[in-house]
C-alpha cells in the first residue's frame, strides 16, 4: 500500500463533544479536523489512523471513505456498493456486514439500505473474484458503514473492530455504566490536566477514575485489545510499524506510572461497587495510582479537588432514602462548600436546573447510552461565579 496516501476518514463521538474530539485529533498529529455532528472528518494516513485509534480517548469509531454520491433513488444506493474498489481492504476468505443510519427523510428504512449496499457489494465480489464473500452479522472481518445525510450517502469501512470505549478493562460492571469514551469526554471538559486532585464520588465501576488515571499516566486507551484494520488484506504492509507505535505506547505507560504522583480518589457507598471498581483498575494495571474509598458523596470534603461523576437518574426513583429531586439539592449544597474546586457531572438537565441551584461555567446536550441528558461544569465556592454564596 502507499505509505503517503491520504485518505478521508470520520471519527465519531458523543453528542456535544465534537470540539474536544478535533482538539484531541491536532493534538495527535492530524493537520485539520473539522466537526460534523457526532463526530469529526478529517484527512490521515493509514498509519496516523492507526495512532488515532490507538490513542483517542473521545472517539467511538474510526471509518474510511470509500465512496460518496448524491442518492437520488435506491438504484444510487446499490451502485455505490458496486463501484467500490474491494482490493485494497478485501479478500475473498474474509466475512463482512453492512450498517446503515439515515437522517434524510426519503430513506427512512435503515435495514432496506443496509440490504441494497450488500448487495451491490456482492454483485462487485462476483464481478472481482467470480464469488462472493460471507455474510457474518455476529463477528464480522469486515464492516461497512453507509450514512444518508440530505441525500448525499457515504459508505466507509470502520477500522476499529468493536467500538472504541472497549478497552478491555472493565470485566465486571453494574447496571448502567457510563461508557468509556464519554468519561473521558467528561474529563477533557472538565479541564483536568493531571495538576490537582482527581475526585470521582459516585464511582460505581471506576470508569472516571480509570479513565483519570489513564490520562495522568499517559496510558493509550487501546493498549490492551485489538483493532478491525489488523484483519485488513494489506495489513501485513503496516504491521511493523503498528507494532513500533505499540512498544512505544507500552513504554510510556510503564514510565507514567512509575512516576505517577497525583491523587486519584474513588469513593462509593456501595461496598460492591467498590470491589467491582477495584478489579477494573487491576485489570487495567492502574489499582496503584487510584484510592479507593467507602462513603458517602454527603460525607466527603474537599478543596483544591475536580470532581467528576456520574451520579444515579433515568429510572431511579430514590438515593440514599431521598427522593432524587432532593438528592441533588443536597448534593448542590454540599458541593458548593469546597474551595478552589470545579465539578463536572452528567445527568437529566431538568435535575440539575432545578435542583443543584448552581450555575453552570458549561453545559453540554448529549446522550448517555439511550437517555438525552447534560454535562455541567461548575466551579466550586466562588460566589459569582456559581451564584450561591460558600458555607
Amino acid at each position: 500500500m502507499d505509505r503517503e496516501k491520504l485518505y478521508s476518514l470520520h471519527a465519531t463521538c458523543a453528542r456535544g463533544f465534537e470540539p474536544y474530539l478535533c482538539r484531541e485529533l491536532a493534538a495527535l498529529g492530524i493537520a485539520e479536523a473539522s466537526e460534523c455532528g457526532g463526530g469529526a472528518q478529517f484527512r490521515a494516513s493509514f498509519e496516523q489512523a492507526m495512532k488515532v485509534c490507538l490513542w483517542s480517548r473521545m472517539a467511538n469509531k474510526v471509518e474510511i471513505l470509500l465512496g460518496d454520491c448524491y442518492a437520488v433513488n435506491d438504484e444510487a444506493i446499490y451502485e455505490l456498493g458496486r463501484k467500490i474498489d474491494l482490493s485494497p481492504w478485501f479478500s475473498p476468505d474474509k466475512t463482512f456486514c453492512v450498517h446503515a443510519h439515515s437522517s434524510d427523510p426519503k430513506f427512512k428504512n435503515a435495514l432496506f439500505l443496509s440490504l441494497k449496499v450488500k448487495d451491490g457489494v456482492v454483485d462487485n465480489m462476483r464481478d472481482v473474484w467470480g464469488r462472493r464473500c460471507s455474510i457474518d452479522t455476529e463477528r464480522p472481518d469486515i464492516v461497512f458503514n453507509l450514512t444518508v445525510v440530505q441525500r448525499r450517502a457515504r459508505l466507509y469501512i470502520e477500522l476499529q473492530g468493536d467500538g472504541l470505549s472497549m478497552r478491555g478493562y472493565r470485566r465486571r460492571q453494574l447496571a448502567a455504566p457510563i461508557r468509556e469514551t464519554l468519561a473521558a469526554s467528561m474529563i477533557a471538559a472538565s479541564g483536568w490536566d493531571g495538576s490537582t486532585p482527581f475526585c470521582d464520588p459516585m464511582c460505581g465501576s471506576g470508569t472516571l477514575a480509570i479513565e483519570a488515571a489513564m490520562i495522568a499516566t499517559q496510558t493509550a486507551p487501546g493498549i490492551q485489545r485489538h483493532f478491525g484494520f489488523e484483519k485488513l488484506p494489506f495489513f501485513g504492509d503496516v504491521e511493523s510499524q503498528w507494532q513500533a507505535m505499540r512498544r512505544e505506547a507500552r513504554e510510556l505507560a510503564r514510565i507514567g506510572r512509575k512516576n505517577f504522583a497525583g491523587e486519584i480518589v474513588a469513593r462509593d457507598i456501595d461496598a460492591q461497587a467498590l470491589d467491582i471498581a477495584q478489579n477494573n483498575a487491576q485489570t487495567a494495571g492502574l489499582d496503584s495510582c487510584i484510592r479507593f474509598v467507602a462513603g458517602s458523596v454527603l460525607d466527603y470534603r474537599a478543596n483544591g479537588v475536580c470532581v467528576v461523576t456520574n451520579p444515579p437518574y433515568g429510572e431511579r426513583i430514590s438515593v440514599s432514602g431521598m427522593e432524587l429531586p432532593e438528592f441533588y439539592f443536597q448534593l448542590g449544597r454540599h458541593l458548593r462548600t469546597f474551595s478552589d474546586s470545579s465539578l463536572t457531572v452528567i445527568s437529566s438537565a431538568e435535575l440539575l436546573k432545578k435542583n443543584m441551584h448552581m450555575r453552570p461555567a458549561l453545559r453540554i446536550s448529549t446522550f448517555n447510552g439511550p437517555l438525552a441528558c447534560e454535562v455541567a461544569s461548575y466551579e466550586l465556592g466562588k460566589k459569582n461565579r456559581n451564584g450561591a454564596a460558600d458555607h
